[in-house]
């Protein structure tokens, strides 16, 4: 498995086990536009709630009222973020802009994100009872993912915050067993996303503190979006599908049924109440991030934002030094 694979998007995934692994992608499926480019949306974990709003613009015929023709393919577990879209398999995909920045510095600088879908950045500490402050990281257990990827990004800028090097913290590799290390108490806290664990806590009644991690007005870090290769698509058409997902997005805040109904249509284990229950608790805490702080849905790329997160991976050694151009506004 590649080490960024599963850096986001792993929601109802992570609470519905199996049953959802078994369930098909689209990849294969081919459609055109109206000028004959084909396109194509790589969505990088098998289907859950959080591609909803891509099934929503899908099933309400938003992509196609656009005048796109457009597939929706899922990532293969062993394939990575970008791979599909530097074999031009792909012309879009829905990934981390933070491991899509990590990629321009490190051999791929024409990719650029061109429409922000979370609007807040969904990594955080997750600890027992008495931490209550990122500071209180200090001489505690830290569980992560590993040294790579939108996890190891949200330890660092954690530590950054707290004024803690790494040797103050006891840093601990642990893969994606996060709930079962602080529920078990082979860590103190570990890192993981609020709409991952921090559901699968709750559902288990599991007491524990969620600490934020990136500044909300001034992130130096920047979450799931839609990324490109610099000329792959006209800017038109880049603006009609960020426009698309967007009023998807806006759809499911005023009625979450219809991305219950879209999800369903997906991953038929949401027929059943449990899986339901799981995957309604993480489309609530998803469809947070897409709002803004001032409460409205956005995919505007903030230039700025990009900016210093560039420079802050680049401060503590991600990458050489940040990219020139990592972001297309499109309008």
């Amino acid at each position: 498995m590649k080490p960024n694979r599963r850096s986001f998007l792993l929601g109802v995934a992570a609470l519905g086990g199996t049953t959802l692994a078994a369930c098909g992608g689209q990849a294969g499926q081919q459609n055109t536009t109206t000028n004959g480019t084909t396109i194509t949306v790589g969505l990088t974990y098998i289907p859950n709630i959080q591609f909803s709003p891509f099934y929503v613009a899908e099933s309400e015929g938003l992509f196609k009222d656009a005048g796109i023709s457009l597939t929706l393919r899922h990532h293969g577990t062993q394939e990575g973020l970008f791979t599909a879209l530097a074999a031009g398999e792909e012309q879009v995909v829905f990934a981390s802009s933070d491991e899509a920045v990590v990629s321009a510095a490190g051999g791929m600088p024409e990719l650029r994100t061109f429409a922000t879908c979370y609007r807040q950045y969904p990594g955080v500490i997750l600890g027992s009872g008495d931490i209550t402050d990122l500071s209180g990281l200090a001489g505690k257990t830290l569980g992560v993912q590993g040294r790579y990827g939108a996890g190891w990004y949200t330890t660092l800028v954690a530590l950054d915050r707290a004024g803690l090097s790494e040797d103050k913290v006891g840093i601990t590799e642990i893969g994606w067993t996060q709930v079962a290390a602080l529920t078990t108490g082979k860590t103190d806290a570990v890192v993981g996303f609020s709409n991952n664990e921090a559901v699968q806590l709750k559902a288990a009644g599991f007491p524990y503190n969620q600490l934020d991690v990136v500044d909300k007005e001034k992130p130096n870090l920047v979450g799931p979006g839609l990324v490109t290769r610099e000329g792959v698509l006209p800017a038109e058409q880049l603006k009609l599908i960020a426009e698309a997902v967007l009023e998807a997005e806006n759809r499911i805040l005023n009625n979450p049924e219809l991305a219950l109904r879209a999800t369903e249509a997906k991953v038929p284990a949401l027929a059943e109440e449990a899986q339901r229950k799981q995957a309604e608790a993480v489309l609530e805490a998803t469809s947070k991030f897409w709002l803004g702080t001032d409460g409205k849905a956005s995919v505007k790329v903030e230039r700025d934002d990009f900016t210093r997160m560039g420079e802050f991976l680049a401060r503590v050694g991600i990458i050489e030094a940040a990219p020139e151009n990592t972001v297309l506004e499109v309008g």
